[in-house]
């Protein structure tokens, strides 16, 4: 049985899952693209995919933990979810006009994601879009551990410092620069935009609140000294990096 704060906890990820529902729907108008059939790969909670199909818009959702699949069909049972093995998408070519990757790149690794965008750009139509939301590796506070700075060092440190902070292990996550990003997304013959601006300016207007409270604090302390455009400047280099590619 789920307890009180478990369901409000539910609740407050299912309503910030449909603020980034709108995010990506102003992404999809500064591209100028109207998705008629969107494949989300990693899906969560289903609450985003399950959006764009409360609208009439053909969705599809795969996930590799089977747990989420049973839930979402139950929670959204007007939405077709899927499970798949995290590698080959069980689709034909050309099936999708568009894909979301959602906070699903850095939980890939560097090695398999060259398969996965392979297999994403195998599932769009020609000039299909996709969307791509993804840690960026120098974000301020580490969103899975909530440790500052801990992508700021080498590589080779980030599992010894969570261990000893937090005494879990950090050997799955593959966080991305913009030139990591951009490369990747070169090698799979996508044509891309940068549309970090879109996550940042809806951070800073309070439509999607900032994650935690060390980044929120100091953004409110910065902007009270009347330095915005630094502020932004600054955002915009340590924020969650979005992006748009378009098939070659």
């Amino acid at each position: 049985m789920t307890g009180p704060s478990e369901a409000h906890h539910s609740k407050q990820t299912l309503a910030k899952r449909r603020i980034r529902a709108r995010e990506i729907d102003r992404a999809f108008r500064i591209a100028n693209h109207s998705p008629s059939r969107i494949l989300d790969v990693g899906f969560g909670n289903g609450a985003i995919i399950s959006a764009f199909s409360d609208r009439g818009i053909d969705s599809v959702g795969i996930e590799v933990n089977e747990g989420f699949v049973k839930k979402a069909r139950e929670q959204f049972p007007n939405t077709e979810f899927r499970h798949y093995d995290g590698i080959q998408f069980p689709f034909e070519d050309a099936s999708f006009d568009t894909v979301l990757l959602n906070d699903v790149l850095e939980h890939i690794s560097y090695h398999n994601i060259e398969q996965v965008m392979k297999e994403v750009h195998r599932v769009l139509k020609p000039a299909g879009l996709v969307y791509i939301s993804v840690m960026n590796r120098w974000q301020l506070i580490e969103p899975h551990t909530l440790i500052p700075l801990l992508t700021w060092l080498p590589r080779v440190a980030w599992h010894p410092v969570c261990k000893r902070v937090r005494n879990k292990d950090y050997i799955n996550y593959w966080p991305y620069t913009r030139k990591r990003l951009d490369s990747l997304l070169e090698r799979r013959n996508f044509k891309f935009t940068d549309l970090t601006k879109i996550y940042v300016q809806h951070k800073f207007l309070g439509i999607n609140p900032i994650g935690d409270r060390l980044t929120s604090r100091m953004v409110r302390f910065l902007r009270k000294m009347r330095l915005d455009m630094i502020t932004y400047s600054l955002a915009l280099k340590v924020s969650v990096l979005v992006y748009v590619g378009f098939k070659k």
